[in-house]
């Protein structure tokens, strides 16, 4: 009976995983997540916290799921603080920080995560100064920069990234003429979702 006690009670002791503690973050927010169940472990490798009320010190949780493929904090009050906890994720291809506090601080906090492929910075506080953080960023396809300050002066550094197909533009400072010498220097660039 001491026996079982003792395991009992040393298992109540035992650390929980990161992993576990991030399951029970989204949880408690409302959010979900996704794990690879093909790999020892099952890891996480999506979290969606879109509208919920997850905030920059939630995030420092993540910073050690070295596995997350894909993250949506899209429609929270996420700011640069909390952004900046996300810089470790270098496995990251999918990052939604669209309608949250990121402004051209917080990407440049993102500069190291060169594997992404989608990246919805729209409706933000990103300008032209900002896109020069995204110099690295060579697997990019997607980008949003719908409703920002983003302008024809950005223009250079968007031409600059060699795999965007698809660059979201609604609503901010890309003129016609400015979008349209971006299509020259991409001509396979699409304005719109596919």
């Amino acid at each position: 009976m001491f026996g079982t006690l003792l395991v009992a009670a040393c298992a109540t002791l035992a650390p929980e995983s990161p992993d576990e503690r991030v399951k029970a973050m989204v949880a408690r927010l409302g959010g979900t997540f996704e794990i690879d169940s093909s790999v020892p472990g099952s890891p996480l490798v999506k979290i969606d916290l879109h509208r919920s009320d997850v905030t920059d010190a939630d995030l420092a949780l993540l910073a050690r799921l070295g596995t997350l493929r894909e993250l949506d904090l899209r429609l929270t009050g996420v700011s640069d603080a909390g952004v900046r906890h996300l810089a470790g994720l270098t496995r990251l291809e999918t990052l939604n920080l669209f309608r949250t506090k990121l402004t051209d601080s917080g990407l440049e906090s993102l500069s190291e995560l060169t594997g992404l492929r989608t990246l919805l910075i729209g409706g933000t506080g990103v300008t032209d100064e900002g896109l020069a953080h995204l110099r690295r960023f060579d697997h990019l396809r997607k980008l949003s920069v719908f409703d920002t300050a983003v302008s024809d002066e950005g223009i250079p550094r968007l031409a600059a990234l060699p795999s965007l197909e698809i660059l979201l533009i609604g609503k901010s400072g890309i003129s016609e003429s400015g979008a349209a010498e971006l299509q020259r220097r991409k001509p396979r660039i699409s304005f719109r979702e596919m």
